[in-house]
C-alpha cells in the first residue's frame, strides 16, 4: 500500500511538472505569435485602413446583430439586418421597444415605418449611406478635416477590436471612435465625444455575426399589413440656384450636398431643407415661412445640437451631430437674397 501511494504521489509530481513546462512553453509562444503580430499590424495598418476595411465590410457582407444606442440616460435596442444583393445594400433596424418602428434602407432610399393603433406612416428620403455608420466611399477624403489615429485594441461584446480615433483639426466637429472588429472589419461600437472629453452618444452591438443570407422577410416591413399607410412627407428636389437664401458663415468643409422641399400634410406650407456636410458630420438647415416671430431657441439631444431663429418672416432651424458653435454659425450666416440686396 505504501509502495503504491508512493508512486501514485511521484506521478502526480511528474504531471505537475510536465504542465508547468507545457504551460511556460505556451505563454512564450503566444507572447511572440503576439508580438510578431503587433510589430507587423503596426508598421503595415494605419487608422485609415482600417475605415477602408470597415467601410468595404459594412457595405458587402451580410451580417444580423442587436445594438443598443445610448443618448441622455435613454437606452433604445435594435434588431439590424444587412444584405448585399444584385448589387445594392439592403437594411432593416426594428425597434425592440416603443416607439415601435422600423427603418429600411434600398435602392437609394431610407423608409421609417411607425405604427400608431391601425395607422402606418412612411417617411421616404433619399440617402445611400449605412444607418450606422456614416462615411463617404473614400474614407481618405476625412483626413482633410480629422487627424485619424489608433487608440489599442478592446474586447466588445466578445469581438476584439480596434480602436480607431477620428479627431477633428478644429472645434467645429465632434470626436469619434469607432471599435472595428479585427477578424470581419465591422463596427461593434460608436461614440461620439464632445469637447469636454465626455462621451454624448453610444452604440454598442451586443451580439453581431455574418450569416450566409437573410430572407427576404427579415429585410422588408412588417407593418405592410392591412393597415392604411399614409406618407408623412412628400420631398421635391430643387436646384440650388432656385434657393433664394446664402449661407455666409459656414464652417470650413461643409458644402450643400442636396436641397429639397418638403411638404408635411396637413400642413399647406412647404419646407425647405438645405443639407450641408463634410463627408462625415451633417448638417441640416430647414427654412420654413411664418407670420408670428417668437424670440429663438438652442437645445441638445444627445450629441444633436440645434438652433432656432427667426429671419424675415421666416422660421429657421440648424441642426446636426455638431458642437453648439457649429448650428449657431451657420444659423446666424443665413440671409435671405430678397432682403438687403443680396
Amino acid at each position: 500500500m505504501r509502495v503504491g501511494f508512493k508512486e501514485t504521489v511521484n506521478g502526480i509530481k511528474i504531471l505537475v511538472r510536465t504542465s508547468r513546462r507545457l504551460s511556460r512553453f505556451l505563454s512564450l509562444l503566444v507572447f511572440a505569435i503576439a508580438l510578431c503580430s503587433g510589430s507587423a499590424f503596426a508598421e503595415s495598418d494605419s487608422g485609415l485602413d482600417w475605415l477602408k476595411a470597415m467601410r468595404g465590410a459594412s457595405a458587402h457582407l451580410t451580417y444580423k446583430g442587436v445594438l443598443v444606442y445610448i443618448k441622455d440616460q435613454q437606452v433604445d435596442s435594435f434588431k439590424l439586418f444587412h444584405a448585399f444583393k444584385d448589387g445594392q445594400e439592403q437594411e432593416k433596424l426594428v425597434a425592440m421597444s416603443s416607439p415601435m418602428r422600423e427603418v429600411i434602407r434600398t435602392a437609394g432610399n431610407v423608409s421609417v415605418y411607425s405604427k400608431d393603433g391601425q395607422h402606418v406612416v412612411v417617411e421616404t428620403k433619399p440617402t445611400a449611406r449605412s444607418l450606422i455608420l456614416d462615411l463617404p466611399d473614400d474614407p481618405a477624403l476625412l483626413s482633410r478635416f480629422y487627424q485619424i489615429n489608433l487608440r489599442g485594441q478592446e474586447y466588445v461584446s466578445g469581438h476584439l477590436a480596434q480602436v480607431v480615433a477620428l479627431e477633428p483639426k478644429d472645434d467645429y466637429r465632434y470626436t469619434r471612435l469607432i471599435w472595428v472588429d479585427s477578424q470581419n472589419k465591422l463596427p461593434v461600437k460608436l461614440e461620439v465625444v464632445n469637447e469636454e472629453g465626455l462621451t454624448i452618444e453610444q452604440v454598442v452591438f451586443t451580439s453581431l455575426t455574418l450569416e450566409n443570407s437573410i430572407s427576404n422577410q427579415d429585410l422588408e416591413p412588417s407593418v405592410k399589413s392591412s393597415a392604411p399607410i399614409s406618407q408623412i412627407s412628400h420631398r421635391e428636389n430643387r436646384s440650388l440656384g432656385s434657393l433664394n437664401w446664402t449661407l455666409t458663415n459656414v464652417p470650413e468643409g461643409f458644402q450643400i450636398v442636396s436641397y429639397v422641399l418638403v411638404k408635411r400634410p396637413p400642413s399647406d406650407t412647404p419646407v425647405e431643407q438645405v443639407l450641408l456636410s463634410d463627408g462625415f458630420s451633417s448638417v441640416s438647415v430647414y427654412i420654413e415661412k411664418r407670420a408670428s416671430a417668437p424670440s429663438g431657441s438652442t437645445r441638445t439631444v444627445g450629441a444633436i445640437n440645434v438652433d432656432t431663429l427667426y429671419v424675415d418672416g421666416y422660421k429657421i432651424t440648424v441642426m446636426g451631430e455638431v458642437p453648439t458653435k457649429t448650428v449657431a454659425a451657420i444659423a446666424q450666416g443665413l440671409k435671405s437674397k430678397h432682403v438687403g440686396g443680396s
